[in-house]
């Protein structure tokens, strides 16, 4: 007996007989790349119930799994393809993908290793690997990790933004900001590489670039309430009052519990000593924390110096009252 399958293959009114894998596995194929997960992973079973040991098959379905959130369960389909193919980069590739997004990251590291091991030329195993290692905060490890990938493949330029911040993080701000711009060569409308290149341009003490960077960050994504606040703590640093709150009630209109732009927001005032706006900001970012140590912060932070006496904010600081 024959069974078609009509509606949701790429390839309608092909007849797949019931004891043919390789049409099964193609079926599943089809079915993932239209985004018809289900249907996918019901094709992979049809294809490993006739042969189980079916590496590609197992691995495919884990991939079908792992689209749909099953992230365990595709960890499983991704072992038992490694153990009929101990050789298949694919399978310990995925493999390394999953353990990423169960932030299981060291296994993730050792599946990217055997990949890598198998086809040196992986790029996307080493920039994964990498960005395994940045996450566990290893960063000069994932620099590494990141050249490897780039030294394959040149124009990945979200690797390069990667790398950025790893320098970034790192304090060596002059080698993020060539990542940055290498980022922007590649893709000029790269949002997050002109904010970011604007906060690598404080710490190297270039306002004007830092402003300008922002600014074209905005000009690629309008509501990007990190540049706007961003760009309105570089305004404030210049004293340019009106024009800081103005833009951190921008990013506060994106973003409504965006606690961060309050916290700036206070600290503007507080420098223009407008006691009781400062506290009311202060309070809100405050209860719009979500575990941020503001009132920490807060004590010591210099922007406060010319409210640091007042009682009310003592008050607020400490936790005595909600002002």
């Amino acid at each position: 007996m024959l069974i078609i399958l009509y509606s949701m293959s790429l390839f309608p009114h092909v007849p797949i007989s019931p004891d043919d894998y390789q049409g099964w596995y193609n079926a599943g194929v089809n079915f993932s790349k239209l985004g018809k997960y289900q249907q996918a992973i019901t094709a992979f079973d049809r294809a490993i119930k006739i042969k189980p040991d079916y590496p590609e098959a197992w691995n495919n379905r884990g991939n079908a799994l792992k689209q749909i959130g099953r992230l365990q369960l595709a960890l499983t389909n991704f072992n038992l393809a490694i153990s009929f193919a101990p050789n298949s980069y694919l399978a310990w590739y995925n493999r390394g993908n999953v353990l990423n997004d169960l932030e299981r990251y060291r296994e993730a590291i050792s599946s990217f290793e055997g990949a890598i091991q198998i086809k040196p030329d992986l790029y996307q195993a080493w920039y994964n690997l990498g960005n395994a290692w940045n996450s566990l905060g290893y960063y000069q490890k994932a620099i590494e990790n990141y050249q490897q990938a780039i030294e394959i493949e040149p124009d990945l330029y979200q690797v390069w933004h990667d790398e950025g911040q790893a320098f970034f993080e790192l304090g060596r701000y002059q080698e993020a900001l060539k990542c940055f711009a290498q980022v922007i060569k590649l893709k000029p409308n790269h949002y997050e590489a002109w904010n970011f290149k604007g906060r690598t341009l404080f710490y190297l003490e270039d306002t004007e670039g830092e402003i300008i960077s922002y600014e074209k960050a905005i000009e690629i994504k309008i509501h990007y309430q990190e540049a706007w606040n961003n760009l309105g703590k570089a305004l404030s640093n210049l004293g340019d009052w009106y024009k800081a709150i103005a833009c951190f009630d921008e990013a506060i209109k994106i973003q409504p519990d965006y606690s961060l732009a309050y916290y700036n927001k206070a600290r503007c005032y507080a420098l223009q000593e407008k006691v009781y706006l400062a506290i009311e900001n202060l309070e809100e970012a405050i209860n719009l924390a979500a575990g941020k140590p503001y009132r920490e912060m807060a004590k010591t932070d210099t922007g406060f110096g010319n409210i640091r006496f007042n009682r009310k904010f003592q008050a607020l600081i400490e936790g005595d009252i909600m002002y």
